[in-house]
């Protein structure tokens, strides 16, 4: 959806055209879906805070001042929202599950109609080895599919900061996948 298409959007929802809000987030609930999907592991929940988010977003529009895309704002009222779900459901206070850190299996389940390859598998228990910043980073750059400046956004942080960061972690991430025998195997090196 075009900047200009998402203005039209919003002047529509201003003048209080409700179906137009379903119009604007429609092309984003299937990625905004498994965001919530690999935060809290169920995907019955994951619809529930998908829900409650865009009920939030909705009741909140006229907050939406354009410095960030659709997208990323309708992202960070979801995170904050799966965050929520996680505090009131842990008992070890968890304020963040990391999505890399669910088995393959669980994610098997949790992306229907997709089947993880070997590479993908084998990527993911890369990532998740390591540091918490950079995995976290990875994830939403290469998963989420967020722009370097939505995820600076969400971070607050500078661009810089999340290009040379990413930069780290694709370095990182490459030298385990070279040292590890099944990662030269999986590569054809």
């Amino acid at each position: 959806m075009s900047p200009d298409e998402q203005k039209i959007l919003l002047e529509r929802i201003g003048r209080g055209e409700t179906r137009a809000f379903v119009e604007l987030v429609q092309p984003f609930r299937e990625r905004l879906f498994r965001k919530a999907c690999s935060m809290l592991g169920s995907p019955d929940d994951a619809e529930d805070a998908l829900q409650d988010a865009l009920l939030t977003s909705f009741r909140g529009i006229d907050r939406f001042r354009g410095e960030a895309s659709i997208y990323t704002w309708l992202y960070r009222i979801l995170v904050n929202r799966c965050t929520d779900v996680l505090r009131k459901r842990s008992t070890d206070q968890v304020d963040y599950v990391d999505p890399s850190t669910f088995d393959v299996e669980d994610l098997s389940d949790l992306q229907k109609n997709h089947e993880l390859s070997d590479h993908t598998a084998y990527l993911i228990q890369q990532i998740r080895s390591l540091d918490a910043r950079f995995r976290e980073l990875l994830w939403m750059r290469y998963f989420d599919e967020l722009s370097y400046e939505e995820i600076a956004r969400v971070k607050n942080l500078k661009v810089g900061t999340v290009k040379s960061r990413l930069f780290k972690a694709r370095e990182l991430l490459k030298r385990r996948i070279f040292q590890d025998e099944k990662g030269r195997n999986l590569l054809g090196s």
